[in-house]
């Protein structure tokens, strides 16, 4: 009997641990990516419509971001996208608008051009860093990558 319920609780928890990934395999190469399910990942469909969201897998076809089912043929890139950058992304935006904002009004104030100007520059490049940061993530696009879900 102890065996018996040795080999169930074995066979059991081996399904229970198996986990799924989309495994993105480069056409013509042998690079291979995983994202794990749960992973943070920014969508985009062959439709034009976009998804930010932790995705889940449904079957071998199939994956799911915030309720909404998404087939595997339908994707057109997939990068990922973790809520860390995407905070400190914004964050550099926001920054730099500020730069930008108190150059112009202490420009304004002052009466100088040239505070105006180095303002304007400084606060500029901070943010379009910030815009670049941002979308820095490697996109993999459906022309140069095929997606498939595999079992770990």
């Amino acid at each position: 009997m102890k065996i018996l319920t040795l080999f169930f609780f074995l066979v059991f928890s081996q399904q229970i641990i198996a986990q799924q990934a989309l495994e993105i395999s480069k056409t013509g190469s042998d690079k291979v990516k995983l994202f794990k399910e749960n992973k943070r990942v920014k969508l985009k469909t062959l439709e034009g419509e976009k998804y930010i969201g932790r995705f889940q897998i449904i079957n071998s076809e199939n994956i799911e971001i915030e309720g909404n089912i998404i087939p595997l043929r339908d994707i057109e890139n997939i990068k990922s996208r973790s809520v860390v950058a995407g905070i400190a992304g914004t964050a550099i935006i926001i920054y730099g608008a500020v730069i930008v904002g108190t150059g112009i009004i202490v420009g304004s104030m002052v009466g100088t051009d040239p505070v105006l100007l180095i303002a304007i520059a400084m606060g500029g490049t901070v943010l379009s860093s910030g815009i670049f940061f941002n979308e820095f993530a490697k996109n993999h696009r459906n022309t140069k990558w095929s997606y498939k879900i595999i079992d770990q």
